[in-house]
């Protein structure tokens, strides 16, 4: 059984910062979490829905406001870092937009005493 496709996979600028940074340093773990993170890209072409689900009244007011996110996903990254995605429409085409890649400090920060 196939998944809901993407046609495009795009990141904001926050989250290809991020992923140069990581790209830059020289430790392994940091370039490891980036390397997972270019991995997501081809599953999440083939299954944009393959992340846990941020239940609606959970989506962080910050990710809201900023992206005008209605959903979210979330994928677990190495070392506790996480991805965070949301699925939109634009003229006919899906597309996932990275809206962060982020560290558990991070994560706690925005689902402070949340469960996703």
């Amino acid at each position: 059984m196939t998944g809901l496709r993407a046609d495009d996979i795009l990141l904001t600028e926050a989250a290809n910062g991020t992923l140069a940074s990581l790209d830059a340093s020289r430790d392994p773990t940091m370039r490891a979490i980036a390397r997972r993170v270019r991995a997501y890209a081809d599953i999440l072409r083939g299954d944009c829905l393959h992340g846990e689900v941020v239940g609606k009244s959970r989506i962080p007011a910050e990710i809201r406001d900023r992206y005008g996110a209605r959903n979210l996903y979330v994928e677990d990254l190495p070392s506790f870092w996480r991805l965070l995605y949301t699925v939109t429409e634009y003229r006919g085409t899906r597309r996932v937009l990275v809206l962060a890649i982020i560290d558990h400090r991070a994560y706690s920060r925005w689902f402070r005493g949340r469960h996703r």
